[in-house]
């Protein structure tokens, strides 16, 4: 990858630790990477959404009668026409089943890659100049900033890949919490120099982490996903984006006993089919003037009652897809790399947590991209299998 200079976004604000925070939250990345996978000999995935459920071709076009005011990077030609493809994925950090033993859910994920986009460019994709446009479906994150992140990284190299103490200031006003345990935590809380506004960041997580256990999705086709974070909207506005299914199912025809591949079943079953699927993709976009912008915050809401999306583009499943689940397929998507930074400036990712995804999931890809047995020519045979 290519990484060109990144002009610095008036709408930021940047804090003079954060450059640490973030070295310190990528060396983790790969510690965790290495104790999960490179000491059990087992393939390296991605230290984020590991879990993938098939990648699909697909078209993004331009709609024709956009309105001039959202002409506006990829967006700047109606009618315009790009390849795509798309993965679609569990965020968790570990490959688990669809549902977990306590019948929560998890958070699920669509990465976008729209292919020769041309402009200027803050990070080549192997050369192309291509838009990466990486959702969840949650309207926002969990976290909402680097220190946040940095502190369940921590907690997870040092406890095995278990979240669970990251909560435990939320433990203190719980009577049930043994004397011992209150003053470990207190420690803890002072250890780590956690103010009044981190705890309250601490239990807005939680509610949050519990609302994602709750959401159910039976088909990754019939969600909505959305950016959570903000990015720049050309030079002067800002944007947060979605991806809306036309055919919005996805909470209503869960399988009775679904396998722990549930979702890969659906999106496989689903590509038999001769319907093609259609996203309308959507942008909110908003002055820089405006308050409650929430920049830095990533768990901070855009209302759609204050703030309705407006339709840019369509993005197109073409089906029948029946080759999504072979093995050729399977490597071309497991060796794909997105990143938010994959990006047109106009479409500059900002805030904290987005400055943070630029080196975690470079230093992600890195560690992938040094496997013996991973193929150097993956790019061009990913172009062959979408442009036939």
């Amino acid at each position: 990858m290519t990484q060109k200079n990144t002009p610095r976004c008036p709408f930021e604000t940047v804090p003079a630790e954060e450059t640490g925070q973030i070295k310190e939250t990528s060396d983790l990345t790969v510690k965790l990477l290495e104790k999960r996978y490179i000491e059990e000999n087992k393939k390296v995935l991605r230290g984020v959404h590991p879990k993938s459920h098939g990648c699909v071709k697909a078209v993004l076009e331009i709609n024709a009668d956009i309105d001039k005011d959202l002409q506006v990077g990829l967006f700047r030609e109606p009618s315009k026409k790009h390849d795509a493809i798309i993965r679609f994925s569990n965020a968790s950090s570990l490959v688990k089943p669809d549902i977990d033993d306590n019948g929560d859910h998890g958070s699920r994920g669509m990465a976008i890659k729209v292919f020769d986009v041309g402009g200027d460019i803050l990070l080549d994709d192997n050369g192309q100049h291509n838009q990466d446009f990486l959702m969840i479906n949650q309207p926002i994150f969990a976290f909402a900033n680097t220190p946040d992140y940095l502190r369940l990284n921590r907690i997870l190299y040092n406890e095995n890949d278990d979240p669970s103490s990251f909560f435990a200031p939320l433990k203190l006003k719980d009577p049930r919490t043994p004397d011992q345990q209150k003053q470990q935590i207190i420690q803890y809380i002072k250890q780590e120099k956690l103010s009044e506004s981190d705890i309250k960041r601490i239990f807005d997580t939680f509610k949050i982490v519990q609302q994602i256990k709750a959401e159910s999705v039976a088909n990754p086709l019939q969600v909505q996903y959305f950016s959570a974070a903000p990015f720049l909207f050309g030079s002067d506005k800002i944007m947060k984006f979605s991806a809306k299914p036309r055919n919005l199912q996805g909470k209503d025809n869960m399988p009775e006993n679904p396998s722990d591949n549930y979702l890969q079943e659906a999106l496989e079953e689903t590509l038999k089919g001769e319907d093609e699927i259609i996203f309308d993709f959507m942008v909110q976009v908003r002055e820089p003037e405006e308050s409650n912008l929430e920049i830095e915050n990533s768990s901070a809401l855009w209302s759609e009652d204050d703030f309705p999306f407006s339709n840019v583009a369509t993005l197109t499943i073409s089906a029948p897809q029946a080759e999504t689940q072979s093995s050729e397929n399977k490597n071309h998507c497991e060796n794909l790399a997105f990143t938010p930074w994959h990006s047109l400036k106009a479409h500059q990712p900002i805030g904290s947590i987005n400055r943070l995804r630029k080196s975690v999931y470079q230093a992600s890809a890195e560690i992938r991209a040094k496997e013996p047995d991973r193929p150097r020519s993956f790019i061009s045979k990913l172009f062959c299998w979408i442009f036939g």
